[in-house]
């Protein structure tokens, strides 16, 4: 028997359940990279990863000879769950950034709470929002497009994740930006970038401060992300961009040759 449990969080504990209940002869697929070989019969399978590969538009260097980028800071949030909710009523904004976030009942039993008071400003703002993007979802057009304006025309890209748990879940959203060789910053599980710097990606620490990636608390993680992309915005991003491209392009290049994950290489 074979579990896939690589496309979906499913929250701590459940797939080591389910590994530890089944014979030797049957296997358990974690979307936690830390679960490979956690267990005999559990294995980490980089399911997104392998979608972007087999879905997105592979065309970085038309992304890596723009110089001059429209956006300074790109983040998109279509289903409004409340993670993203909180970060973007709490976010700091500019009208050289591109955000957006639609109005939709979107809720995970293990998702945050909204504070009462940003709920009662969230149900006024949501009115005025447009539906969640549904068009296209059975032929994944949204989760395959990598071409847009997000993280071709933007310096830097803010990855909306799906969830805040505590366990490692990497979407195709986070493949977006890298695929197209762009900088980027995680609204998502703890360890994440760490977890990308493990496959050898480079996250531009010299530039982004990720200090949030080791916080546990989600609200606090917020935060902490929040004053990272303040501290980033006062920058030359134009200069920064230019000087990063060689390092921008390998990521893209690492991306593509689907090579990333090469404990996997084997089996």
């Amino acid at each position: 028997m074979i579990i896939n449990g690589a496309s979906e969080h499913y929250g701590d504990g459940l797939l080591d359940q389910l590994a530890k209940q089944l014979t030797d002869d049957s296997i358990v697929y974690s979307h936690d990279p830390l679960d490979h070989n956690k267990l005999p019969n559990m294995k980490h399978y980089p399911l997104w990863y392998h979608f972007g590969l087999d879905t997105f538009v592979k065309n970085y260097n038309d992304n890596l000879a723009k110089d001059e980028k429209k956006w300074t800071l790109s983040c998109l949030n279509n289903n409004p769950r409340t993670h993203r909710v909180i970060f973007y009523m709490t976010s700091k904004k500019a009208d050289n950034q591109l955000w957006s976030i639609h109005n939709a009942d979107v809720h995970r039993a293990d998702d945050m709470e909204i504070p009462d008071n940003l709920l009662k400003y969230w149900n006024q703002l949501k009115e005025n929002l447009a539906p969640r993007e549904t068009e296209g979802v059975n032929n994944m057009r949204i989760e395959s497009d990598n071409i847009h304006e997000a993280y071709t025309d933007s310096y830097v890209n803010i990855i909306s994740e799906t969830v805040m748990l505590e366990k490692v879940f990497l979407t195709e959203k986070v493949w977006k930006p890298i695929s197209q060789g762009q900088m980027f910053m995680i609204l998502g599980c703890p360890g994440s970038i760490s977890h990308l710097r493990s496959l050898g990606l480079d996250c531009f620490d010299d530039y982004i401060n990720h200090e949030y990636d080791s916080i546990i608390d989600p609200m606090e993680r917020i935060k902490c992300l929040q004053n990272s992309i303040n501290q980033l915005m006062e920058q030359d991003l134009h200069n920064i961009n230019i000087k990063t491209k060689a390092r921008r392009r390998k990521n893209a290049e690492l991306f593509w040759s689907g090579k990333l994950y090469k404990y996997l290489d084997s089996k």
